[in-house]
């Protein structure tokens, strides 16, 4: 008979030091952050801290996720690199008679993150496309046209150069609102170079073909 998840967990080899369960802790902490909970999350985040370095890695794994699962990126893209780095410090400053200095720098990213703007578009995106593509549940990606430039095989095929990358390739959505002091300039040099390495190249063909008909010989 197949046990149950609530079978499992209670099997677990150890709880935390109040034995709680610690599925249920960082369950927990996730969803006080998702309702600007700070002092809740950060409770059952020490519960788990001042257990043990394992659980207070688990608390900083699942703080990376919360990040991306639950947060604005777009409001304030600076909060996913912080919450990374305070979780890779907090691994670092950890020590098992004194905690302190975990703690503070978790602390740290759970009041950032419950102050934060939230959204859950993150990962509703990657279910929607994501999920969908895995399960089969929408049809596979078709590559327009347009973007089969020089880059590609079928790209080079059509004989697409520097000037439908320029038209085509590069367009930007919503257009630069500034001029680009340099666009002219990088253009010259890209397409000098595209000559030169075309150049290049028929002369290592002609050179190749040359060896073969003096090996002939």
């Amino acid at each position: 008979m197949t046990k149950s998840k609530s079978d499992k967990q209670q099997e677990l080899p150890y709880g935390t030091r109040h034995q709680l369960d610690p599925y249920e802790c960082v369950s927990a902490m996730q969803k006080y952050i998702r309702r600007g909970m700070e002092r809740e999350a950060m409770d059952v985040a020490c519960e788990m801290i001042n257990t043990s370095q394992s659980a207070c890695s688990w608390v900083c794994k699942r703080l990376q996720v919360i990040s991306h699962e639950d947060i604005d990126v777009h409001a304030d893209p600076r909060i996913v690199p912080f919450v990374r780095v305070a979780c890779q410090q907090a691994r670092e400053l950890y020590e098992e008679n004194d905690p302190g200095l975990a703690r503070m720098v978790v602390g740290n990213a759970i009041r950032l993150m419950s102050r934060a703007k939230k959204s859950r578009e993150g990962d509703h995106f990657q279910a929607a496309i994501g999920l969908a593509n895995l399960l089969n549940r929408i049809p596979p990606p078709k590559i327009p046209d347009w973007t089969l430039d020089k880059h590609t095989r079928k790209g080079q095929h059509k004989g697409r150069g520097i000037e439908h990358f320029r038209t085509e390739s590069a367009k930007l959505v919503p257009a630069p609102t500034s001029p680009d002091a340099y666009e002219e300039e990088a253009y010259k040099v890209w397409t000098y170079h595209a000559a030169d390495a075309k150049e290049q190249l028929r002369f290592r063909k002609e050179r190749a073909l040359q060896e073969n008909l003096d090996a002939i010989e």
